[in-house]
């Protein structure tokens, strides 16, 4: 093993310290030289296996993925029918689609949104205290 004798520091926010830590624990890294050398030179650094843990949250986050794509679709579908209700008018050349019904759909949206996110706050907690526990 080759000795390491340059010693380079850096400053970053705490808000990308604490991203740093959440990644390097996803990735089964305890030590951020080695987490900062295997991204910034490649360095063959050997990954430990995942723990239980690890896989519940990497399992956790192909669900916040599947869950955030049903909203894009949702969302999407709101768009479409908003655009095209728009151009429906009544007998009186009235726009058959209200505000009312549109503000029902995003309200919907707005709740499937605040899910996820409560979910991703979990997560970051929970990897934020995998982190606080492995240095």
């Amino acid at each position: 093993m080759t000795n390491k004798t340059v010693k380079i520091t850096f400053r970053m926010t705490e808000e990308d310290a604490a991203k740093m830590d959440a990644l390097m624990a996803l990735e089964g890294f305890r030590s951020r030289s080695k987490y900062i050398r295997k991204k910034v030179i490649g360095a063959r650094v050997f990954r430990r296996n995942l723990r239980r843990n690890e896989a519940n949250i990497s399992k956790q986050i192909e669900l916040l993925r599947a869950e955030i794509k049903r909203i894009g679709v949702n969302y999407n579908q709101v768009v479409r029918a908003v655009n095209s209700m728009a151009r429906l008018r009544d007998k009186r050349g009235n726009a058959v689609i209200t505000a009312h019904t549109i503000d029902g759909k995003l309200t919907d949206l707005r709740t499937m949104m605040i899910s996820v996110l409560d979910k991703v706050d979990a997560i970051e907690a929970e990897v934020s205290d995998n982190s606080c526990s492995t240095h």
